[in-house]
């Protein structure tokens, strides 16, 4: 990972899923599993790097095999939250912390149970915060409501680290005093996240989308 990087992403892939029942990154889906399919775009995406946030016990093998070949393995990296079963604010920070090293101009939240997320939508995001300039946060909204995923400026990252066990960063956005950009998108079924076992249905009812 070179120095001074562009924007990277801090992609969330320590949870418990306590409401599926079991591993939901690990789940079938379009041929691979929920969790590779977020993953698989951040690499071939305009994003630096990915810094994918995982519980200690996780082996990852919920990964394809080809982001582990070299031309992509250069693209990522995982770092272990051992605080991950506090809430997702620790993986947050596990990650923020890991993403600061390499002075990015911006820090984007991806979540790995967003499996419908496009590539388009990465990419986009990405040129916008890179063309508005250091603004706290770009956010892609759907009906006025922001979701992630989110790019943070650097700035941003001591607010971050207050947040507690499952406080998430949407939190920021009630601070009157913050102004940050919103990217309105038109698709909410590419925001879908995956909880639970009828969403999974859903998911698979729906087809894979690239």
């Amino acid at each position: 990972m070179k120095d001074k990087c562009g924007v990277i992403a801090v992609y969330l892939a320590a949870g418990k899923s306590r409401r599926m029942g079991v591993n939901k990154l690990a789940l079938p889906f379009g041929g691979k599993t929920i969790g590779n399919s977020v993953l698989e775009k951040a690499v071939n995406s305009k994003l630096d790097f990915t810094i994918v946030v995982k519980r200690e016990e996780d082996s990852l093998r919920w990964i394809d095999d080809t982001l582990f070949e070299t031309t992509f393995r250069e693209r990522w990296k995982a770092v272990v939250c051992r605080e991950a079963d506090k809430g997702q604010a620790h993986s947050l920070q596990s990650g923020l912390l890991a993403a600061m090293e390499t002075e990015p101009k911006g820090i984007m939240v991806l979540l790995a149970d967003q499996p419908l997320l496009p590539l388009r939508i990465i990419n986009d995001m990405v040129s916008r915060y890179l063309l508005q300039g250091r603004v706290p946060f770009l956010a892609a909204s759907f009906q006025g409501i922001p979701r992630p995923p989110i790019i943070f400026s650097p700035q941003m990252v001591p607010d971050l680290l207050k947040l507690v066990g499952d406080e998430g960063a949407r939190q920021l956005f009630k601070k009157r005093e913050l102004t940050g950009m919103l990217v309105e998108y038109e698709n909410d079924a590419d925001f879908f996240d995956v909880d639970t076992k009828n969403d999974y249905q859903w998911l698979k009812g729906c087809g894979h989308r690239k």
